[in-house]
Formats: C-alpha cells, structure tokens, sequence
C-alpha cells in the first residue's frame, strides 16, 4: 500500500520496532524496509506482507497500518490474507 512522508516514516518505524523484538526473540525476520530480506509475496493478488517471521516450524504474517488507512483497504487486505491457504504437514489451514 502506498504512503506518503509522515505516514510512511510511522510505519516503517513501527515496522523496525517489531522486526527488531521478534529477531531478539529468535525469530528469522523478513521485512518490507531496508535493511532486512524482503518477505516473499503472497496470495492471489501476490501482495508482500511488512513482515515474515518463522520459529521452530511456525510462521507469522505481520500487516502493520497507520490511522491512515480506510476501511476499504484494510477490507481489501484482510480478503487478501483469508484466501491464502497454508499446507503444513498434509492438512490444509484457511486463515
């Protein structure tokens, strides 16, 4: 999604903050912003996530928004995430 100055910094801002305590928790992180491996894109729209992080066999999708953002995007997004499907050890997982 795109974002402007002020928004933009607040994001990646909050972007770094989470990246930097999930890696201290021993997560891998990958990361939408400088300085990290970008995530890899997913879902039907191939849309990448602000964050990735993997642990011990779990994964997590992380979206961060800013007040910004208006409930048809955010609409948007989350019909992005739920239609993604998840194989892990021969069962399939909707989120």
């Amino acid at each position: 999604m795109k974002r402007f100055g002020k928004e933009q910094g607040a994001h990646d801002k909050k972007v770094h903050q989470i990246a930097r305590k999930l890696t201290s928790q021993n997560w891998r992180v990958k990361a939408d912003i400088s300085g990290y491996e970008k995530p890899r894109p997913i879902g039907k729209d191939k849309r990448i996530p602000d964050i990735e992080a993997t642990k011990q066999g779990h994964r997590r999708l992380i979206e961060i928004e800013t007040p910004e953002v208006s409930l048809q995007q955010e609409k948007e997004e989350a019909d992005c995430w739920s239609q993604r499907v998840v194989m892990r050890s021969g069962i399939a997982l909707k989120s």
